[in-house]
């Protein structure tokens, strides 16, 4: 793959990773979306600040794949934990997504999720081979379920009910957004989380603390599949 696209919420998220990508190459400005395109030996790499949100990152994504003709998609972020197994600064790898704010039926909660073309689940599933790839190169990271929406979860009661409703382990605002525009072009993507709260009334707290004392937690992980996705034909 000569084609690689990142897609970042928050610059936050991204500044520790900027002198693992090679050479910078140029930033470009669409409208509120920031692209940097890097080259790393033979191989282009273009970073969207997408900004926060499910539409945002969708943008980001769409804009990747159609102006530049990536040929994968890595999202790295913070997120918020639904388990008591994963705590602050683990980092985990998303292998289901549920989009628990999407409802035709809002007055039925077994509608939540389930989208007109995949009536039977609420649960979408990231590719087996892209998954096993990337475990080969960074490691034996936990799987996870991650509930996604444009709510930033910080109220106990809505948590519980990620929980019960979709056995979710952790929770964030860009991950369906980035999914279903893979989905739509037929591009691979990687979700690589690193918990910053618990998604409870702390969780604001939890995540500025996280953020300001710099999230480098999942550089040399993103860095090491780069290099390896850059040498797969």
């Amino acid at each position: 793959m000569k084609k690689i696209g990142l897609v970042v919420a928050m610059v936050s998220e991204q500044k520790d990773l900027f002198d693992k990508l090679g050479d910078l190459v140029g930033e470009y400005v669409f409208g509120n979306i920031k692209v940097t395109e890097f080259k790393l030996n033979d191989v282009s790499i273009y970073m969207a600040d997408s900004g926060i949100g499910e539409i945002s990152a969708t943008l980001a994504t769409q804009l990747l794949i159609l102006k530049y003709g990536v040929e994968i998609i890595i999202n790295f972020g913070v997120v918020g934990s639904l388990s008591d197994k994963y705590k602050c600064k683990d980092i985990v790898l998303v292998n289901e997504v549920v989009h628990y704010d999407f409802s035709l039926q809002s007055s039925d909660p077994n509608s939540f999720g389930k989208y007109p073309f995949k009536r039977d689940s609420f649960v979408f599933s990231i590719n087996d081979e892209i998954l096993s790839l990337v475990k080969s190169v960074i490691g034996d990271y936990p799987e996870v379920r991650i509930a996604t929406g444009d709510k930033f979860i910080d109220v106990t009661d809505t948590r519980n009910w990620l929980i019960n409703h979709f056995a979710c382990e952790i929770c964030d605002m860009e991950s369906m957004g980035i999914y279903l525009a893979c989905l739509n072009f037929n591009v691979p993507c990687v979700m690589l989380k690193v918990v910053s709260d618990n998604a409870d009334e702390e969780a604001q707290d939890s995540f500025e603390s996280i953020i300001e004392t710099g999230v480098t937690f999942y550089t040399e992980a993103v860095s090491k599949l780069i290099a390896k996705l850059g040498s797969v034909n």
